[in-house]
């Protein structure tokens, strides 16, 4: 792995068991991600997926509830993550980073949720994956767009690498495929204090790019900072999500 992987791979190996429960916005992005995959026509049959990053499995189950998956291969850039899967899912699981993944035939979806924005060069992934979709196909991908976390900036902490709004896939996405749905959905969780709001992102791993630990007097002067730009009306500290939900397909 490379340093940024081995430090991403750190915070989610941390955050793995407590993800599930945690990850509140990303459970209903995986649901909503579902929900457009189906309105715009795929299945209620898919022969053949592949999801990337499946992490502890909410859009696995997401789409599993919603459609009748045939040969289902997934990818997580931690091996720990098999263990979430259902047993019949586990011999289709590959672990390690998605870049280095052979993939081999054709699929009718090729799937993935809340992991396209740590990827160091999205454009050359998408591109490498979308060779193996089937015509008819879909591709579903759920990000962040670059108002997602914006508070962050009150620590300093670095931010994933691919931020992308919904005007930037565009370009980001490989010849001959069409994007049939495309939206961006804003939402802003509170936290009592700085410590609560840390150990949020810590338990769904999302401070995979940080380096820095925090001192006491600096941890009270970013949550100083945080209330007085970023307090709620009930006085708790915002963290804003920007999520952004992509369908494209290619045509028949």
């Amino acid at each position: 792995m490379t340093p940024s992987c081995e430090r991403v791979a750190r915070a989610f190996r941390r955050g793995l068991s407590s993800y599930h429960a945690e990850a509140r916005v990303q459970a209903r992005s995986a649901a909503r991600l579902a929900e457009m995959l189906a309105e715009q026509g795929a299945g209620p049959r898919i022969d053949r997926a592949f999801e990337f990053g499946c992490g502890t499995g909410l859009l696995t189950q997401a789409l599993r509830a919603r459609f009748e998956i045939g040969d289902y291969l997934s990818n997580d850039l931690l091996a720990e993550a098999a263990a979430h899967l259902s047993p019949e899912l586990r011999p289709g699981f590959r672990a390690g980073p998605v870049e280095r993944l052979a993939l081999d035939g054709r699929f009718g979806l090729i799937a993935s949720g809340a992991t396209i924005q740590w990827i160091a060069d999205p454009r050359a992934l998408l591109s490498r994956l979308c060779a193996h979709l089937a015509p008819g196909g879909f591709l579903l991908l759920g990000g962040f767009g670059r108002g997602h976390f914006a508070e962050i900036a009150a620590l300093g902490a670095p931010a994933p690498l691919s931020y992308a709004d919904p005007e930037d896939w565009p370009e980001l996405l490989p010849p001959g495929l069409r994007i049939a749905a495309i939206e961006a959905r804003r939402e802003v969780m509170g936290f009592d204090d700085l410590p609560q709001l840390l150990r949020h992102l810590r338990a769904t791993g999302v401070t995979g790019n940080a380096r820095a630990g925090w001192g006491r007097g600096a941890l009270r002067a970013a949550e100083a900072r945080w209330r007085a730009e970023h307090a709620l009306p009930d006085g708790r500290l915002g963290l804003s999500y920007v999520s952004v939900h992509l369908v494209a397909s290619r045509p028949e």
